[in-house]
C-alpha cells in the first residue's frame, strides 16, 4: 500500500481560505509550514521523514522538541499533524500542548471531510 498526502490539500484549501506562510527554520525530518491569517498562528505538518536506517527514538524526540520551539515562537494554538501512521506522540508534547492550550489535531483519511467543512 502507498501513503497518501492529505496534509497538502488541507495547506492550499488553509493558503485558498487566507492563511499566509511564516517563514520559519525548518527540522530536517519535517515539512512543516507555519501559517498565520490575522491574530491566528497554526502550524501544519505535511510529513514526517525519518531515516529508518537509525534509532526512531532520538529522532522523534528530536522532531517534537522543534514542534514546541515552533509553537512558542509562533505563538500557535493548534497544530495539524498527519494521523494514521506508525509514530506515537510523546507524553512530554501532548503534556506540554495540554499545559499551554494547544489543540493537537491529527488529519487522516477518515476525518479530512470534516476538517475541510470547517472555518479555520
Amino acid at each position: 500500500m502507498l501513503r497518501i498526502n492529505i496534509m497538502r490539500g488541507l495547506i492550499n484549501r488553509l493558503r485558498d481560505a487566507g492563511w499566509k506562510n511564516i517563514n520559519v527554520r525548518r527540522h530536517t525530518s519535517l515539512d512543516n509550514q507555519v501559517l498565520k491569517r490575522g491574530e491566528k498562528t497554526i502550524v501544519c505538518i505535511e510529513q514526517i521523514q525519518l531515516d529508518g536506517s537509525l534509532d526512531f527514538r532520538p529522532q522523534v524526540e528530536g522532531l517534537f522538541k522543534h514542534l514546541i520551539e515552533l509553537t512558542r515562537r509562533s505563538g500557535s494554538h493548534d497544530i495539524f499533524l498527519p494521523g494514521g501512521g506508525e509514530i506515537p506522540i510523546p507524553g512530554f508534547f501532548e503534556e506540554y500542548c495540554r499545559n499551554n492550550g494547544i489543540n493537537i489535531h491529527l488529519i487522516s483519511r477518515e476525518n479530512i471531510y470534516e476538517y475541510n467543512k470547517i472555518e479555520l
